[in-house]
């Protein structure tokens, strides 16, 4: 797990509540614009996917005049129909503001269903995890 993959997020006046900072719910939209921007760079494609199993820790506050968080993901396993990352999002500055660990399941939507990982697919996130 060394290849890091990273995402700029644009923190939009909506995300902030009444205390000023980013609402923590919106760190998981945040992880996930960054997790689809990770599967189409990776992929070379938007993949159908479901969150299968999702732990977030919180570390810092996040505010509007920030203006931008970055996403960063690195992938800690590939199963055969799941990925396993490790998620984060950092400040402008640099501070560690959200640690997460993400299950992902490549997800069938016809059949509504979980499927494998397609060996071109393996292939490209293997090349992901080495870098």
């Amino acid at each position: 797990m060394t290849a890091m993959f990273e995402q700029v997020v644009h923190v939009r006046w909506r995300d902030t509540d009444a205390l000023g900072h980013v609402n923590h719910a919106v760190f998981l939209t945040y992880l996930e614009e960054g997790r689809d921007a990770f599967y189409a760079a990776a992929l070379g494609s938007e993949p159908d996917y479901v969150v299968a199993r999702l732990e977030v820790d919180l570390r810092a506050e996040v505010r509007y005049p920030d203006q931008r968080v970055t996403v960063r993901i690195q992938v800690e396993r590939l199963g055969t129909t799941s990925l396993t990352t490790r998620e984060m999002i950092l400040t402008s500055s640099g501070d560690l503001a959200a640690e997460a660990r993400v299950i992902t399941v490549r997800w069938d939507r016809r059949r509504r269903q979980p499927i494998p990982f397609s060996p071109d697919e393996r292939t490209r996130l293997s090349a992901a995890m080495s870098g």
